[in-house]
């Protein structure tokens, strides 16, 4: 799975441990995601100088940023439906910050347990446990393991209080223990980014 910056869809050849199967709701995720939101814009008034202006001029923009919007909703689709899901804990509150666990092997050889901490901006309080789905991003240089990750709540594209409920069922007990465990290898306090894990068979 890549990372979002620079490619349209996920991809094909990665299959996630855990897939998310979690529906988007375009509102929830408009909330949350700002960008949604740009992109409709630009969408929306090109619509408007198409219909009231110039319909050659018009029509060619919003041809333009409908492609570029299907584009974006699609790669969210794919990111939440097929993205890596993975339990987080919120680990700070000032500032609001959850904390996931993720090995990094492209499953070729080794271990490579990370924490990643992310800013948060949902309902979660200190040590709720909450659900994500992340995408994968490779190294430019041939590795066997990813570069980093990218886990985002999934309340942030659902509110769904079943669905949501149901991500927190596909995480055993033991993933969130070994969570656990690795929080309490890292130092107070908590802050942002990817931190790698030495622990017993790590290949760190």
């Amino acid at each position: 799975m890549e990372d979002n910056r620079g490619i349209v869809t996920l991809d094909s050849d990665t299959v996630a441990s855990n897939p998310g199967s979690v529906r988007i709701m375009p509102f929830v995720l408009m909330r949350y995601m700002h960008k949604s939101v740009l992109l409709l814009i630009p969408l929306l008034a090109s619509l408007v100088v198409a219909f009231g202006v110039s319909l050659l001029w018009g029509g060619l923009s919003s041809v333009i940023f409908f492609v570029i919007n299907y584009f974006y909703w699609r790669r969210k689709r794919e990111h939440f439906a097929y993205g890596d899901s993975n339990g987080g804990i919120v680990v700070s509150e000032n500032p609001k910050l959850i904390a996931v666990t993720t090995d990094l092997s492209k499953g070729i050889t080794g271990k490579y347990p990370v924490i990643k901490i992310v800013p948060y901006k949902g309902k979660g309080r200190l040590n709720d446990r909450i659900g994500t789905v992340g995408l994968y991003e490779s190294s430019s240089v041939c590795t066997p393991h990813w570069n980093d990750f990218f886990p985002v709540p999934v309340e942030y594209v659902n509110s769904n209080k079943a669905e949501l409920n149901a991500v927190l069922r596909s995480y055993s007990e033991e993933s969130w223990e070994i969570l656990e465990d690795r929080l309490k290898k890292m130092g107070l306090p908590y802050r942002e980014g990817l931190f790698k894990i030495s622990e017993e068979n790590s290949s760190w």
